[in-house]
């Protein structure tokens, strides 16, 4: 399955969503030795389903779960999200105090110990640089693909820093604020992680890296867009990874300022060793290895100790048997997640779902009902059809929000000739053809697009399955994708969802576009009551599906699975996954 990290708010991204897909087989090799003096191994190998593809997760196509999973033990944030949800601050990154409420003033420090793992201080150029690649305010003078002015930086989320003044300061400083032009209701999650290597950035745009990045720091002051241009085009792009990850770019260019730093990569598998420079509590394993290992082998790499832990994107009922039959030699735990499966369907115009008869006639023959019996019932039995989007069912607002949304019922059943007579009615010639997306490595997907395909061309579409290896850098293309399934993580934020469905928002890929989704999310954002958001995003909710701005389909059931070598793992609902804490893993002998 892919899964998309919901609109994080940038740091972690607090909520913007995850991606992931199964693809390849167990890559590279990694040997687990024992320390001599502890008689625990010196290394955990981690399986994941893709590949990570950047070292910079903060860009609108590379906002996946899997870089995100590396990140937790490389990267670092003012506080850390448990995974109830709840917000931890991070003492050993810093501390952080909100000085006033009118307007919304909150004061950062850096802990003067703050270094990256090449050495440089963790300043103010890194702070000023995150707030120029996520506030949205360096016009490019260019167009995007919907037509709007693109921002220099193609950041995956403007959430939070888009109301926020530029932050004054100097270069060297370990000391900045944030001042908010009007509240933001999750501002206290915004700076969990998101800052990347300021000097990295100025030094690959050929700006002198001398006296803290004061080149970089007077370019931003200044707005020279010329000189930001030379950093975006580096901060987006320039950090990524070759296709499958057969190495890694030179690892001077990827600094740590977590427990672990990068030490190389070789087909598909990425090994992390413990960060030398690192000031705070140390990684209690020598090294952490993440392999790419198909979905359909991970019981089997679990089995036979090429791995050691993972994380399924969307578990399956044999999955779950397979692991059950290993008997003790593993730790299994489950729960729901706070991701979901979803079909989005673009709705721009020129889009195939441009009319809404058309986005009707779709949901109408989507069988929902099936796909939560086939696919997530079988490992969580109170599976239910997902019907809200900014909710799930084992949220408390969920059947308080479902009450007030009386247009959430409308397609929980196939009807297939209600689906004709509405295609009839928008004057379309059938059959419809639809070109489907989803990942290319995700067997789940391929399977849940045929049984819609089995379905919806009775109904008069056309279903053309078109598997994707780069599914996310497609969806932000208008006209090359007219429905793709994927999923969204979450962290059970407030706001963090906006970039989602708000008109131009960096993650509405179906350019969905309604003005008062719009003024409702203005409202939701500057709440500082999260009760005071449920009525707000009822409204909203009864507006997307009152226009069928896409189809939900139900909550993914979460596991993980682990060797029983293990100590540590906990399972994590939210979208930074089972590696929040894996700087503190052990394996014994």
């Amino acid at each position: 399955m892919t899964i998309r990290r919901k609109g994080l708010t940038v740091a972690a991204l607090a909520a913007g969503a995850l991606v992931l897909a199964g693809c390849g087989t167990a890559g590279g090799k990694t040997n687990s030795s024992a320390s001599p003096s502890n008689n625990f191994a010196d290394t955990i190998n981690i399986g994941i389903e893709q590949t990570p593809d950047t070292y910079n997760s903060n860009t609108a196509d590379a906002n996946s779960v899997y870089n995100a999973y590396v990140d937790n033990l490389t990267q670092n944030g003012f506080v850390k999200i448990q995974p109830d949800g709840s917000i931890k601050a991070n003492t050993d990154y810093g501390t952080y105090e909100k000085v006033s409420d009118n307007p919304l003033t909150v004061k950062y420090t850096f802990s003067d110990k703050a270094v990256w793992s090449d050495g440089t201080p963790i300043d103010f150029d890194d702070a000023l640089l995150a707030w120029a690649a996520y506030s949205g305010t360096h016009p490019s003078g260019q167009k995007a693909e919907d037509g709007s002015e693109a921002d220099l930086f193609n950041a995956a989320s403007t959430n939070g820093w888009n109301q926020i003044k530029m932050p004054e300061g100097k270069a060297g400083d370990k000391s900045f604020t944030l001042v908010y032009t009007k509240p933001y209701a999750d501002w206290e999650s915004l700076l969990s992680g998101g800052f990347v290597p300021a000097h990295i950035a100025a030094k690959q745009a050929g700006l002198s890296t001398d006296n803290n990045d004061e080149a970089l720091v007077t370019a931003i002051q200044n707005n020279d867009t010329a000189t930001l241009k030379k950093v975006a085009d580096f901060w987006n792009s320039g950090w990524k990874y070759q296709a499958n990850l057969p190495s890694l770019p030179d690892v001077a260019l990827l600094p740590a300022a977590g427990p672990y730093k990068y030490d190389n990569a070789s087909n598909g598998t990425l090994t992390l060793v413990k960060n030398d420079k690192y000031w705070g509590t140390a990684g209690k394993t020598q090294k952490i290895v993440f392999k790419t290992v198909n979905a359909d082998e991970m019981v089997q790499a679990l089995q036979n100790g090429e791995i050691d832990q993972f994380d399924p994107s969307n578990p399956t009922s044999d999955m779950v048997s397979q692991l059950s039959a290993l008997g003790a030699s593993v730790k299994v735990e489950k729960g729901e997640s706070l991701s979901f499966s979803h079909v989005d369907i673009d709705t721009g115009k020129g889009g195939k779902f441009e009319d809404q008869r058309v986005r009707q006639a779709f949901a109408k023959c989507i069988p929902r009902q099936d796909l939560v019996d086939k696919f997530a019932k079988p490992i969580f039995d109170g599976a239910q059809i997902l019907r809200l989007h900014e909710y799930l069912p084992s949220q408390k607002d969920y059947e308080t929000v479902l009450a007030q949304v009386p247009s959430a019922k409308l397609y929980d059943t196939v009807d297939i000739a209600g689906a004709k007579q509405l295609l009839q009615q928008a004057g379309v010639k059938t059959p419809y053809k639809v070109t489907f997306k989803f990942a290319g490595q995700s067997q789940l997907r391929a399977n849940q697009v045929a049984l819609i395909k089995a379905s919806c061309d009775q109904a008069g579409f056309n279903i053309v399955s078109a598997p994707d290896d780069d599914v996310f850098t497609t969806l932000t293309q208008p006209g090359k994708w007219d429905a793709a399934v994927f999923g969204w993580s979450g962290s059970g934020l407030i706001a963090s969802g906006q970039s989602i469905y708000v008109t131009k928002g960096a993650q509405n890929y179906g350019r969905y576009s309604n003005t008062k989704v719009d003024q409702l999310w203005d409202q939701i954002v500057q709440v500082t009551n999260p009760d005071d958001a449920v009525p707000l995003k009822a409204q909203m909710e009864e507006q997307l599906w009152s226009d069928l701005y896409n189809i939900t389909l139900y909550a993914n059931p979460g596991v993980t699975a682990y060797s029983s070598k293990l100590t540590g793992p906990v399972y994590n609902p939210t979208q930074y996954g089972s590696t929040w804490n894996a700087a503190t893993w052990t394996k014994s002998l």
